[in-house]
Parts: C-alpha cells; sequence; structure tokens
C-alpha cells in the first residue's frame, strides 16, 4: 500500500499534466496512430501475464492507446475477502498503461460474474448500498486519476429470463430490484467524477430474433437510467462478431441511433470475430476481415470513439483452448498481422477495402 500512495503522490506533484491528452497521434502506421487521427482511441484488453512476454508487450505498447485489464479488476480479483483488498495485478496494469502513454479503462465494477463466493451470501436488501460503496470508494478511489472510463454495470439484461423489464435475474437484481443499475452510476460519479460511465454488454450486433430481443432490453434500460438522472456516457457494445450469422447495418444503426437519441455513445468494448464454422484456408481470414469491416464501418458512423479487441494475437483471445484453429483477432500466433488489421486499419483510416 505505501509503494502504491508515494506513486499516486508523484502523481499528485504533476497534476500539471493532468489536462494533457494520454494519446498522442504518431506515425508509425500503427492501428493506434490510425484511430487517432480519426479521434478514436484504438486498444485492448491485456492481462498481466500478456504484458509479462515482452515481445507481446512491445505489440500492445506499439498498436494500443487504451488498455482495459482482463481480470485484475474485476470484484473477484479485487476484493477476494470482505474489506480486504488486493491491488498488485491491477497497479502492473495501470503502471503499464501510464509508461507507454496509454489511457486505462477500469473493467468491471458491478457484475453477476467473477463474484467472490462471500458476496452472494453477504448481498441483502438492506446492505447491499454499503456492500457496493465500500468496493466502489476503494477501487474507484485508487484509480480515479487514472482510469478515464468505467465498464461500470456489466451483463445487467438478459430477456431469457422472462421478466416484463428485461433485466437479468442475478444476485444483484434479488438483493437490490432494478434500482441497483443506476444507484451504482450514481454512486460511482460521487467517487469518481473525472471518469466517463459505460455501460456494457453482448450479443447486440448481429441480426436475429433473440439479438433483437437484447437491443430492446439494453433500450429500456437505457431509457430508466436516463429518467433516474443516472450519470451514464456509453454503451458499451462486447462485439463478439461470428461468421455466419446474419448482419444488418442497416438495423444495427438505427438501434445505435435510438442510443444516441438518449444522450449516450456507442463503444467497441471486446472485439473478436469468430470463423470457427469455416475450415482453415484463405476464406477465413476473408471473412473475418469483410465482417469486421462492415461492422466497424457502421460503428464509426455512429460517433464511436473506442475500439477495443479483446487481445491483440489468436492466442490471446478467451476462446483459444476451446477453438485453436480460429483467427478471431488482428495477430496471429507469431504476432503476424492478418487481414483482419488490414480491415480494422481500413476502417479506422475511413478508406474501406
Amino acid at each position: 500500500m505505501a509503494m502504491r500512495m508515494s506513486r499516486r503522490q508523484v502523481l499528485t506533484g504533476l497534476a500539471g499534466l493532468a489536462a494533457k491528452p494520454a494519446w498522442s497521434c504518431g506515425t508509425n502506421g500503427s492501428l493506434r496512430d490510425t484511430a487517432c487521427r480519426r479521434g478514436v482511441r484504438f486498444g485492448t484488453a491485456a492481462a498481466t501475464g500478456d504484458l509479462a512476454q515482452p515481445a507481446y508487450a512491445r505489440l500492445v505498447a506499439q498498436e494500443c492507446a487504451m488498455l482495459t485489464p482482463t481480470w485484475e479488476m474485476k470484484w473477484g480479483a479485487v476484493q477476494k475477502q470482505p474489506g480486504h483488498f488486493t491491488f498488485g495485478p491491477a497497479d502492473a496494469i495501470a503502471d503499464f498503461a501510464r509508461t507507454h502513454g496509454m489511457s486505462l479503462r477500469g473493467h468491471t465494477i458491478i457484475w453477476h460474474g467473477n463474484m467472490p463466493d462471500w458476496l452472494p451470501q453477504r448481498l441483502t436488501s438492506r446492505n447491499w448500498p454499503h456492500v457496493m460503496a465500500q468496493h466502489m470508494g476503494a477501487v474507484l478511489g485508487r484509480y480515479r486519476s487514472e482510469v478515464v472510463c468505467w465498464d461500470m454495470v456489466n451483463e445487467a439484461v438478459e430477456p431469457e429470463d422472462g421478466r416484463a423489464d428485461g433485466m437479468r435475474d442475478s444476485v444483484w437484481l434479488r438483493a437490490a430490484g432494478p434500482a441497483y443499475v443506476a444507484e451504482a452510476y450514481k454512486m460511482a460519479a460521487r467517487y469518481a467524477p473525472e471518469a466517463k460511465l459505460a455501460y456494457n454488454d453482448y450479443g447486440m450486433e448481429h441480426h436475429a430474433p433473440w439479438t433483437m430481443k437484447r437491443r430492446m432490453a439494453v433500450l429500456k434500460l437505457l431509457e430508466r437510467l436516463k429518467k433516474a438522472d443516472a450519470p451514464i456516457h456509453y454503451l458499451g457494445l462486447q462485439s463478439h462478431l461470428r461468421v455466419g450469422d446474419s448482419f444488418d447495418a442497416g438495423a444495427l444503426a438505427a438501434f445505435l441511433a435510438e442510443v444516441r437519441d438518449l444522450g449516450i455513445k456507442p463503444q467497441v468494448t471486446e472485439m473478436d470475430v469468430r470463423a470457427d464454422r469455416i475450415a482453415h484456408g484463405p476464406e477465413k481470414d476473408a471473412k473475418t476481415a469483410d465482417l469486421a469491416r462492415a461492422y466497424l464501418e457502421t460503428l464509426l458512423a455512429a460517433g464511436c470513439d473506442t475500439v477495443l479487441c479483446w487481445g491483440l494475437s489468436d492466442d490471446k483471445n478467451w476462446r483459444a483452448a476451446e477453438e485453436p484453429h480460429d483467427r478471431p483477432l488482428p495477430f496471429d500466433r507469431n504476432l503476424t498481422r492478418k487481414p483482419l488489421y488490414d480491415a480494422i486499419q481500413a476502417s479506422l483510416a475511413g478508406t474501406g477495402l
């Protein structure tokens, strides 16, 4: 703790630099620089183990203007025991971002997943605000001067659970009722008033009946948050795309227009592109690139200012173990650029392919 506080004192002493952006446009042709020239941040999620690999760490520093921890800031990582916080891994991610002039994104505070065993047992209708406030005070307070945007609430809707409001039947919902979402944003604004706040979810990207249900549930949630004067700035679309699933750019654009009408901007927060239905070969990479281009161009036209992949190389993807032959990220396992990289860069540049 003492080491962390001394670092924070140094940051305080450099307060005059706070008005300067953490990112700047370069000329090396990276995704970072191409996005920057458009006013967009490109970045990735990474774990401390990933960044311990020198070649991969150099790649992240070269290509990315924003860094998201894959697990290091989740509740199950930082507060394994009630009231006892472990920040070492999250600090390492924050230090890497600061050292390489990258913005830091916080992921994630309120989620039904990655909960320590004690949390579901302790949450009640009476104490949930205290539990939430204690966690936010420690985590958001610690990174207040570094995190520019938080995935504050993650995956709070699930139409298949059968509720009229589309909310997920989670531990949080059972303890606190639907109002917990709005309260999370209001509380976050007290602990990290400088940060932007996002709602993050999946399943809004493609064009299928279940997708339409998820879009409707998300829109209802966002409308309730705005009505409750909750300070929400972004909708994070996780963007786990899959070649072969129906995609309708016009329908997606219409959905994003409804989001924008609420005063909320879209972001791409966890992008990867599966092509597991296609045999290994040139077609796999070509169709992966085509889908990514169509998707990103739709998001960027809707005012998206952040594009994050969930890893940069195929071996870092969260499905790598179960789908070892898939190629869902812009670099292969040897850190070589693929057609997906070119598609992302062309979309960011606004040049198409």
